[in-house]
């Protein structure tokens, strides 16, 4: 069968987009493959479509868990035969998986690249025979990428099993050096590079100044409604700023990565059905997002580098229709990011320290390598040695992106036990809320330590984050409950302690990767606080992409237009006599640029036509 009666079978269309055709066929004819694509370019046809014409198995390898799951669902929607592996599954159910790979009744399956570092499923999967291999975003195989994973190291070692099976290497994004990295460490044989045009013609950037990011945010969701994302930095912020948007009025919730498996698919199933709903989360939502229609995309804060802006800005507009990407920037947010990026970083002093402390600590002596498992508890350890536990996690995230040790488990795990029988809790009044929330959350918190999250406590019960922490330590003391609020590590050691590497060659290495990370959040800083230079040009330009003309909607191009005058006699005759607040004003004429509403504003008050009453109250005179 031809390649476009497949496309046309399948997934019922009449031609490709470019570079799809070109991709398939070298990939057909044994050739090694880097794609360069935008975001909604049509990747995954890729490597789904090829791997029906070929006679075998098509591996794919990606990161996004979330997107495997619905990518195979879209596949076995379509009739096609496909499976994943992920953790989520058990033993009994991967074996059954991969005997149906073996029996010839998979065309795809998709596993994450940490799978490659078990020795039972390479053996397995190494009887199979595989076709294709394909890598969706190979940015994360390079320490210089925004989203770098280790365990992405792992997947040119397959390559051996395979040695005349073709690689297709995705992304959205690629630096040249992160292209380099791509191509060397995958081992693709003179691969043909595909890259095509980073513009979006339906995506507009915009940076905004904001003095009440809150207020501001309320304002442009009703501006510009639909589906969004607002990312922030923090937890704590994603239950706040989707608590204050829920008071608003709108259809919101938050997500982050401490959730657990079930909860993070139920957001996200919910989310993408959802045509309205809002999405207040932290970067753990930003990868593998698949739902088109998002209108907009939001920024709290500035974000680390051009890489991760572009590709969380991308998930807006996949459908083709007009998005915006608006970023709410306050004139400390450059400031707050440099001090927050130095406040991580150990000097060369302290890394040494750091490195010396947790070896003698977990009792490791000068060239051993411990063969079991070690434990950290690293705020106990920050604390014994009166050392910045910041610090310490930074050098710890070091040492795992670098494969010297390998985190088992780096997560936070503050667990409850519950002391007093059941039938008792109603004695202790001042702690009856919280404690029957417990027992409502948590079956079996009565009988077995639960893990335990603070932050969902405090959104759940409409109360601080500190108040609940307090109250849950206040009840430890009073032996109603058992309460551990801490975080554990747990950590294989894969290299041995080696003083000398230490202070010499990690040390550069690590000093290295941290001058980049610094230049990268430089360059983001520098984008967001300019207003001379077109946004879409500026982005294009970052990723070595000529562009002759400005994209003519960013909010750099809209100013050197001519404004939209605020009709004066209108905006009076709302005002009126009786007063209207700032945020009244601005709500009630809210297809007008925010801007041109507060200088016209000014310019009736010089005019003596209105006065300002409090802090913000414009009266009619």
């Amino acid at each position: 069968m031809e390649i476009k009666e497949v496309l046309q079978q399948y997934w019922g269309f009449e031609k490709f987009r470019y570079p799809q055709e070109e991709i398939i066929q070298q990939l057909l004819a044994q050739q090694d493959v880097l794609a360069i694509l935008p975001t909604s370019a049509g990747k995954s046809i890729c490597y789904q479509l090829p791997s029906l014409l070929l006679d075998g198995l098509t591996l794919v390898i990606t990161p996004l868990i979330a997107l495997m799951e619905d990518q195979v669902q879209n596949l076995k929607d379509k009739n096609i035969p496909a499976e994943y592996i992920n953790s989520q599954l058990d033993f009994t159910q991967i074996t059954l998986i991969l005997d149906q790979c073996q029996s010839g009744k998979v065309k795809l399956l998709f596993v994450s690249p940490e799978r490659l570092q078990s020795k039972i499923f390479i053996e397995r999967l190494s009887t199979f025979q595989v076709k294709l291999i394909a890598v969706d975003e190979a940015h994360c195989i390079s320490q210089w990428g925004h989203d770098f994973r280790p365990s992405f190291l792992n997947i040119a070692s397959i390559r051996a099993h395979f040695p005349n099976t073709p690689v297709l290497a995705l992304t959205a994004t690629a630096t040249e050096k992160i292209q380099e990295d791509i191509i060397n460490f995958l081992e693709l044989k003179k691969p043909k590079i595909f890259k095509t045009s980073l513009r979006r013609e339906n995506l507009t950037y915009q940076v905004r100044y904001s003095e009440n990011r809150k207020q501001d945010l309320i304002y442009y969701l009703k501006k510009y409604p639909g589906s969004s994302i607002v990312f922030v930095k923090t937890r704590k912020q994603t239950y706040e700023i989707a608590s204050l948007l829920q008071e608003n009025g709108f259809n919101a919730d938050f997500y982050h990565a401490k959730l657990d498996a079930q909860q993070k698919k139920e957001k996200q199933t919910f989310w993408t059905s959802h045509p309205n709903q809002i999405m207040v989360a932290t970067n753990a939502f930003g990868m593998g997002i698949d739902k088109p229609n998002v209108r907009t995309v939001f920024h709290l804060d500035l974000p680390p580098s051009i890489e991760a802006y572009y590709q969380e800005v991308g998930r807006a507009g996949r459908d083709g229709l007009p998005s915006i990407g608006i970023y709410l920037s306050n004139s400390e947010d450059i400031l707050i990011a440099e001090n927050t990026f130095k406040s991580k970083l150990p000097t060369k002093k302290e890394f040494i320290e750091i490195g010396n402390l947790l070896f003698s600590y977990l009792q490791i002596a000068e060239g051993e390598k411990p063969e079991k498992i070690q434990s950290l508890d690293v705020p106990l350890f920050s604390e014994k040695f009166n050392l910045d536990v910041r610090k310490v996690f930074n050098f710890i995230q070091f040492l795992q992106n670098k494969a010297i040790i390998y985190l088992k488990d780096y997560s936070q795990n503050s667990t409850v036990y519950i002391n007093t029988l059941p039938n008792t809790v109603v004695q202790h009044y001042e702690h009856r809320e919280l404690l029957e929330y417990l027992e409502r959350n948590y079956p079996g918190i009565y009988t077995l330590p639960k893990n335990v999250y603070e932050l969902k406590i405090a959104f759940d019960t409409h109360r601080s984050l500190g108040d609940v922490r307090t109250q849950l330590h206040q009840m430890h003391k009073q032996d109603i409950i058992n309460y551990s609020d801490r975080f554990l590590t747990r950590i294989q050691f894969l290299e041995p302690r080696n003083s000398n590497l230490l202070k010499g060659k990690w040390w550069k290495m690590y000093e290295e990767i941290q001058v980049n990370h610094w230049k990268k959040l430089q360059a983001m800083a520098f984008y967001a606080a300019q207003h001379e230079y077109c946004r879409e040009r500026m982005l294009l330009s970052y990723f070595g992409e000529k562009s002759k003309e400005n994209c003519g909607r960013c909010d750099v191009c809209l100013s050197e237009k001519k404004s939209d005058k605020i009709d004066s006699l209108k905006l009076l005759d709302f005002i009126g006599e009786e007063g209207k607040t700032l945020n009244e004003i601005v709500m009630h004429f809210i297809h007008s640029p925010k801007e041109n509403i507060i200088a016209e504003l000014q310019y009736l008050v010089d005019e003596m036509k209105l006065k300002i009453e409090g802090l913000d109250t414009f009266k009619k005179l």
